[in-house]
């Protein structure tokens, strides 16, 4: 059991928990494991599952939030399975954010629309670079993505890419050039082969 809903547990009795302290615990505890049900919580703090569920309507909204956004931004093709798995989701609660996903890309989509740069778009929608980058280039074929992203296509035998570019992906040690591997994909694959 959470060691904090265990406290509140043993607090209950003589002294039962004042409504301050019952809605502070189960904030707490539901801010410590989201997973956490409603009917637990209330439990622990001597409280109704509904009290309890009031106490954290907003937390488990922006926790919702958060989830859809997560989602979105691991949308790159990875299927839903290992995504629900990546983000320690149930495959049943994943479907009921997927629905929302086109919502969040619409917002970018319009702020694209209207010339926005993808860092102001970026940063307007709380959305990582790499994912705005994704929604510019998406539908566009292999040539024109490279143009848009101004990288143009390299087709000697040698490629010098002395940099990470920061659009693309995080630092981590022994991280490569996306550059690299949109030109090994470029040239020895065709569109909608397995990788």
């Amino acid at each position: 059991m959470d060691p904090l809903l265990y406290a509140a547990k043993k607090a209950i009795g003589p002294r039962q928990l004042t409504e301050e302290e019952a809605r502070d615990t189960a904030r707490r505890a539901y801010i410590r494991n989201s997973s956490l049900s409603s009917r637990d919580i209330g439990k622990a703090i001597g409280r109704a599952r509904r009290t309890v569920d009031i106490y954290v309507a907003d937390l488990r909204a922006a926790t919702s939030q958060d989830k859809n956004f997560k989602i979105f931004q691991n949308r790159l093709g990875i299927p839903q399975d290992r995504i629900a798995e990546r983000l320690c989701l149930a495959r049943t609660s994943f479907q009921y954010h997927l629905p929302k996903m086109p919502v969040l890309a619409n917002s970018a989509n319009a702020d694209l629309s209207r010339s926005f740069t993808v860092s102001q778009v970026a940063q307007k929608h709380g959305l990582t670079e790499p994912m705005v980058w994704s929604l510019t280039l998406e539908g566009k074929d292999d040539q024109d993505r490279f143009r848009e992203i101004g990288w143009g296509l390299r087709t000697w035998d040698q490629w010098n890419f002395n940099d990470c570019d920061k659009r693309f992906g995080d630092e981590w040690p022994g991280r490569i050039p996306a550059q690299l591997i949109a030109h090994i994909l470029f040239y020895f694959s065709r569109p909608n082969d397995l990788v």
